[in-house]
């Protein structure tokens, strides 16, 4: 049990933890690996943990249909209570019906922010307060925290694990969320959290990653869902750049801007989906350097470390316009800290910002240190 020992003095060291004997700590849990490692290594500490999971889902899914029962299974082999919270009403009048009404916009939504936002750290949070006398939610994301003493301000950071890092999902929590969140996984790479549950003996302990959106049916791609839900409507694929119509397709919110793949379409150079007219039902498409933009502006900001405006209301920050992008340096206009929309320029023009998606920014000398972030609102193609 060294190495258990050995891995539990790096979560005491790297992380801002509550005092075990002051602490009740609600952990989320998929059913999945992460989290349940992460009630695993608290309960090793000392805390009084228990497991609580969001019902997100009725019927089959990607990863919510198991996820109950073997959040259950965790929590009896560790000798602690389990908790489900029925959210299917919430999830479907909220998180689905947003994801089917942005893409009808035609945008690209990130159903995991919202959910994150509004389920986990909204709805799962409050009842594990409220009702099960929590002091902290504790989830398997992979993310640091830090308290700043001299701006009293919780900051989230990058972990240890890049190829893990899940900190521009988290972009959305308040302070107050953020004051009462534990994120046990920050300094751990993905082969340590599965080396720790077979050291534990986790019954999940070789369970595989579930990364697809739960609601879509096993079997089932993205476009074959959403043209179930919002039906064929035959449109127009149009070269930008000429108005010359090329192809015609079965519903624009198949569609994403920067999509290549899937157009096809037979021309002399390699085409890329550079707009999308929900209400015309039009498919723009066009070279790649028609895809860059200079600016990009952003709604429903919630900033989460403290920043200074200069004299031109503005911050610089390294931006990620997307998960998976690489950050560009950007300088960020707002009214004010607390204003709820901004406007980004990019120091080199970027490629396919896309509507739906978010912006999240970074510090330019921490790197590590998120700032905050907004909702991708609309773009300034060159």
């Amino acid at each position: 049990m060294s190495k258990i020992k050995n891995y539990l003095d790096l979560m005491v060291n790297g992380n801002h933890l509550p005092d075990p004997a002051n602490s009740k700590i609600a952990v989320a849990m998929s059913g999945g690996v992460d989290s349940s490692v992460a009630i695993y290594v608290l309960k090793e500490l000392g805390y009084e943990v228990f497991g609580i999971t969001a019902w997100l889902l009725s019927g089959s899914g990607k990863c919510c249909d198991n996820g109950v029962v073997d959040a259950v299974k965790v929590c009896d082999q560790l000798g602690v209570q389990h908790h489900a919270v029925d959210l299917r009403q919430a999830f479907a009048d909220g998180i689905i019906k947003d994801f089917h009404e942005s893409y009808a916009r035609g945008e690209t939504p990130i159903p995991c922010i919202s959910c994150n936002n509004d389920m986990k750290w909204g709805s799962l949070l409050q009842y594990s307060l409220e009702n099960l006398g929590a002091s902290h939610l504790a989830s398997g994301h992979y993310a640091k925290l830090s308290f700043d003493e001299s701006t009293s301000n919780y900051d989230l950071h990058r972990p240890v694990e890049a190829k893990k890092d899940q900190s521009y999902m988290l972009w959305g929590l308040n302070q107050d969320q953020l004051a009462k969140t534990i994120f046990p996984l920050a300094d751990f790479t993905k082969e340590q959290i599965r080396e720790i549950a077979e050291l534990g003996d986790l019954c999940v302990a070789k369970k595989e990653e579930s990364q697809d959106i739960c609601f879509v049916s096993n079997g089932m791609t993205n476009s074959e869902y959403l043209t179930r839900i919002l039906g064929e409507k035959e449109g127009p694929i149009i070269l930008a750049s000429t108005g010359e119509e090329l192809a015609k397709h079965t519903g624009s919110f198949n569609y994403t801007y920067g999509q290549r793949k899937g157009l096809k379409i037979a021309y002399k150079e390699p085409l890329y989906v550079t707009k999308i007219d929900s209400d015309a039902n039009i498919v723009y498409v066009g070279t790649k350097e028609e895809l860059l933009s200079q600016k990009a502006v952003g709604n429903r900001v919630n900033m989460t470390a403290k920043v200074s405006l200069d004299d031109k209301n503005s911050f610089e920050a390294l931006t990620k316009i997307r998960y998976n992008s690489k950050p560009s340096l950007a300088r960020v206009y707002m009214d004010s800290v607390d204003s709820d929309y901004l406007e980004v320029e990019f120091i080199e023009p970027v490629e396919a910002v896309t509507p739906g998606q978010a912006m999240v920014f970074y510090d330019p000398v921490d790197t590590a240190k998120v700032l905050g972030g907004a909702w991708i609102d609309g773009v300034s193609v060159l």
